[in-house]
């Protein structure tokens, strides 16, 4: 099924747009993937792919190109012998232009609606750094699609937990906006009151009188007892997916210290205790995933270096960690532990058998070094992916399409009157 996958992150500085960039890669050896570089006041993609753009994001809202005629293949200097012939981006402007990079909410429905029409199976947002209606806007309700964020950057951890928040929130509102079947019957205008004045104060960082939404629903159901609003609630908590990928990593305790435990903590904290995470992996710290940047060759591009044989710290670790586990003397990698053949995973990412595969690039990133476990990386976490979009109904990880504000209402209220637009919220 066609997927319109978003990545975010809550600041900049996390290496968004490079995992986009090499994720998009990676989802091509599968099926037509199309990147869209939407962090408009950078022009971060074409600035990290060596190819001659002819039309970008300025010809589709200045001069009335069609979306798909604004789409850039790679140069056959970056890709001679065509592995990624599937894959196709969409640049933003070269210098800033006010309009595009802060739409209106009319430039945004257009873009979105041309972002619906695009021919390919997946389809990669690059979202700008931060949370607003330029982001948001592009992020699914029932799931946060792709944060990324890193250990050397603690307060980006931060802020993606406040897109989960937003995300919770918007879908609220949306729930429990007047014209709500909730709210149809004579004598509910109170409930209303009440759930939306309750939702204020747990959104409301300074009110203190309720932390998160698991305190409100014991408010609510100490006020009413058993009743459908809290039903509603429960649901969209038990159902909300949280995927995220840990970039720059660079030490199993480091990471978990300073990046997983407070993400996890924030959201127990601030939004729920409900939520489903899943880590999609991981990218090792690499000095010439920047250097790749630099040479505006993104380094799923770069050339594998056979003769590589280094053995890097995460490994070290891993096999300090298997010594204490074992109670045995520590163990050394030796620096001949590369496989003789080096198997490049990149080019085996198989659709029809991704648990298997996920376990079997799991042993090989063991056992290989440098540049070739980056790829590995973005094998494993695309695997992982396609493993959650096959297995998982379609809103529960990206989206099919884009919505407009009554689109979104039409979806998850099928069954209440019509409404005027600007009744929404």
């Amino acid at each position: 099924m066609r997927r319109i996958i978003s990545i975010s992150s809550g600041k900049g500085g996390v290496g968004k747009t490079t995992f986009a960039i090499n994720f998009a890669l990676s989802l091509s050896q599968v099926a037509p993937t199309i990147l869209l570089d939407l962090d408009t006041g950078t022009s971060s993609v074409r600035n990290t792919i060596d190819t001659p753009v002819t039309q970008d994001l300025y010809h589709f809202f200045r001069r009335g190109a069609r979306l798909d005629e604004c789409l850039t293949t790679l140069d056959a200097r970056l890709d001679p012998a065509g592995n990624f012939k599937n894959f196709a981006f969409v640049a933003g402007p070269r210098h800033v232009i006010d309009e595009i990079t802060n739409m209106r909410e009319e430039s945004r429905w257009r873009l979105m609606q041309a972002i619906n029409g695009l021919d390919a199976r997946y389809i990669v947002l690059d979202l700008k750094a931060g949370l607003d209606a330029n982001v948001i806007d592009y992020l699914p309700l029932s799931n946060s699609s792709i944060l990324v964020f890193t250990p050397h950057h603690p307060a980006a951890t931060l802020a993606a937990g406040d897109i989960v928040k937003s995300l919770l929130f918007r879908k609220l509102r949306f729930i429990f906006a007047e014209g709500s079947p909730f709210f149809g019957s004579e004598g509910n205008e109170q409930h209303q009151a009440m759930i939306n004045g309750l939702l204020n104060q747990v959104e409301d960082v300074y009110d203190e009188r309720l932390k998160n939404l698991d305190d409100f629903m014991i408010d609510l159901y100490e006020a009413l007892g058993d009743n459908p609003y809290l039903r509603a609630i429960s649901e969209v908590l038990n159902s909300f997916g949280v995927y995220f990928v840990l970039n720059m990593f660079d030490g199993i305790e480091e990471s978990y210290q300073t990046t997983i435990r407070p993400f996890v903590e924030y959201l127990r904290t601030y939004v729920s205790a409900k939520l489903h995470l899943t880590n999609l992996g991981w990218v090792v710290n690499d000095a010439r995933i920047h250097e790749a940047n630099c040479q505006r060759r993104p380094i799923l591009l770069q050339t594998l270096n056979r003769q590589e044989s280094s053995v890097d710290a995460i490994r070290r670790e891993i096999a300090s960690l298997e010594s204490s586990i074992l109670g045995l003397e520590n163990m050394r990698v030796p620096e001949s532990a590369a496989p003789a053949s080096i198997l490049d995973e990149l080019t085996r990412i198989d659709p029809t058998c991704t648990v298997e595969r996920q376990l079997e690039i799991l042993q090989h990133m063991y056992h290989s070094q440098g540049q070739q476990r980056v790829r590995e990386n973005f094998a494993y976490i695309t695997h992982r992916a396609l493993h959650v979009m096959q297995h998982l109904p379609p809103d529960s990880f990206g989206h099919p399409r884009l919505f407009s504000p009554l689109e979104i209402f039409d979806q998850l209220m099928p069954k209440r009157a019509p409404i005027e637009e600007a009744s929404l919220p």
